[in-house]
């Protein structure tokens, strides 16, 4: 199997245990019958847990990585201007008043 067939099928595995835990059987069947065609089993080993997105090395993650672009001040301590867009919409909602 590929490595693309392997992210597809731990892909539809947690998708299907998102479904099972929300109690759509028809779901389940429909993403069942995709592993099938992946040749993979429709319902993961035992033991095996969650299927995880995110690589186990720390240095990989992003969560701790501090706010975005969008909430980091500036040099001087002084909040960072909005984005483009926002300026945009805020001269929009102004013409309109």
């Amino acid at each position: 199997m590929s490595t693309r067939d392997e992210n597809m099928v731990a892909a539809l595995r947690r998708e299907r245990a998102a479904y099972v835990a929300q109690g759509k059987d028809d779901r389940v069947e429909q993403v069942d019958d995709q592993l099938r065609r992946l040749g993979a089993a429709p319902e993961p080993d035992q033991g095996d847990g969650p299927q995880d997105r995110t690589p186990a090395d720390p240095a990989q993650q992003t969560a701790d990585q501090g706010p975005g672009p969008n909430t980091t001040a500036a040099s001087d301590g002084t909040a960072a201007a909005p984005p483009a867009a926002a300026k945009k919409t805020a001269a929009r909602r102004a013409a309109k008043d």
